[in-house]
């Protein structure tokens, strides 16, 4: 058994009520794992887990344009946990300002997009 950190912690839409998903960074500070949870629950089983590094690796193929690295199973979820973690961790640390709260808008939805800037292209 391993210790979590928890530093991310959402409802869990695909279950039932009270159960919840929680991400965050094992005992070693260099893992990241995630589990669902149910309301109550104390010990669970990490459904995923990975090296921060290898998900930075992972993105950076990703960001290169390797196809190959867009079919890794789990992507979606380790980018994702990714993000929020360090999202989390940096702004603890004061690395990051936090000046508003976090809006809910989230760029999926065609009135959501963030518009590009006169200077940039649209298709980058």
């Amino acid at each position: 058994m391993r210790a979590l950190t928890v530093m991310v912690n959402v409802a869990d839409l695909a279950c039932a009520v009270g159960a919840r998903r929680v991400a965050g960074v094992m005992d070693d500070n260099a893992t990241i794992g995630v589990c669902a949870i149910h309301d109550g629950d104390r010990i669970v089983n990490s459904e995923l887990e990975f090296n921060l590094g290898e998900a930075a690796l992972l993105a950076e193929r990703i960001l290169s344009g390797d196809q190959r690295a867009k079919t890794t199973p789990g992507l979606a979820r380790i980018l994702s946990a990714s993000v929020a973690v360090l999202f989390r961790v940096s702004l603890a640390a004061g690395a990051l300002q936090q000046t508003e709260g976090l809006d809910d808008r989230d760029g999926g939805y065609l009135d959501d997009q963030f518009a590009a800037g006169g200077d940039e292209d649209p298709g980058d």
